[in-house]
């Protein structure tokens, strides 16, 4: 078996991102391939530099399936329609036999949330939230009823930040990737925003990812629900947990971000409006989010695509959960 991973402009170039989401990428991608080649697996890494990379997903798969001779073909679904569709084409023509793996990195499949709401007019993400709280016995009592008799503690979540208590201290690790984004600027890679390369903060891999998870449980959790929707120029993360990064790149799973925060409030360590603004961020707007992208992507997509680039236009992927 050969583990592939890729920097290719095909996906640094379909929409423009920010440059901190491709240093953050593409330094996970290099660190766990660094980790999969320590436990003995076989690698092939393409950096963005690369001679013999292609820059598309197809062309780069052709000569590794050629070079290795490859006689079978495996993936994860991918998170976006696009790349859903290009694979999916792909390996119609193969000559390999091939197979597709769901993602365990979310609670729901794709077609949950479009077969609970149906050809209903109105698809009301509470609803949805609380039959995911139920299915997955979420924060509720022994007879299934929520915890504090109430599905939902929004109106206590709603408090403007006065400056105190003061935010948690950002204690993340600390990495220098300016070698790497100059890579990425000299291969021609455009962006927008600040890049932060030689002091940039999100995690690396699972390891750190789990750090920074049990800095939010212990020291911003605990005032998240009250402050969760409060702005202020004094402080530009507040109580915010900046784990979408670890989940969105798969270091962390769903599942065991819910029980440490649920483990949270059952030990005392956080009150139940806290834990339940938050929890409504993972399993009901983060699945809630994915099951409407993929029920309605393939009409929204289509349409979107462009007939002289084969792109899809900024706005056609999926939109990114809180």
């Amino acid at each position: 078996m050969v583990y592939t991973l890729m920097e290719i402009r095909q996906e640094t170039d379909y929409v423009l991102h920010h440059a901190q989401k491709v240093i953050g990428i593409f330094a996970a991608m290099r660190d766990f391939a660094r980790h999969l080649a320590a436990q003995g697996h076989r690698v092939h890494y393409l950096k963005i530099d690369d001679a013999d990379n292609r820059q598309s997903l197809p062309a780069n798969l052709d000569c590794l399936i050629e070079r290795y001779q490859a006689q079978r073909f495996e993936y994860q679904l991918p998170d976006e329609w696009r790349l859903d569709q290009q694979l999916r084409q792909y390996c119609q023509n193969l000559a390999v036999s091939n197979q597709a793996c769901d993602s365990e990195h979310f609670y729901t499949q794709r077609k949950d949330a479009g077969e609970l709401f149906g050809n209903q007019p109105h698809w009301l993400m509470e609803n949805f939230y609380r039959r995911m709280r139920v299915k997955y016995c979420v924060l509720l009592d022994a007879n299934q009823r929520p915890l504090g008799g109430q599905w939902n503690f929004d109106h206590d979540n709603r408090k403007a930040w006065p400056g105190v208590p003061a935010a948690p201290y950002d204690n993340r690790l600390r990495h220098d990737h300016a070698e790497l984004w100059q890579d990425i600027v000299a291969a021609g890679v455009n962006s927008f925003g600040e890049a932060g390369a030689d002091d940039f903060r999100w995690p690396l891999n699972r390891a750190q990812a789990l750090q920074q998870l049990d800095a939010f449980i212990a020291d911003g959790l605990p005032l998240f629900g009250a402050f969760q929707d409060a702005m202020s120029r004094r402080s530009w993360r507040l109580f915010h947990s900046l784990l979408s990064f670890a989940l969105n790149s798969k270091m962390l799973n769903p599942r065991e971000v819910v029980e440490r925060a649920e483990a949270a409030h059952r030990q005392g360590q956080a009150p139940l409006a806290a834990v339940e603004g938050f929890v409504r961020q993972i399993i009901g707007w983060r699945e809630y989010v994915r099951g409407v992208y993929w029920a309605k992507c393939r009409r929204i997509c289509r349409k979107t695509i462009s007939a002289t680039t084969g792109r899809c236009r900024p706005g056609s992927g999926p939109a990114k959960p809180k």
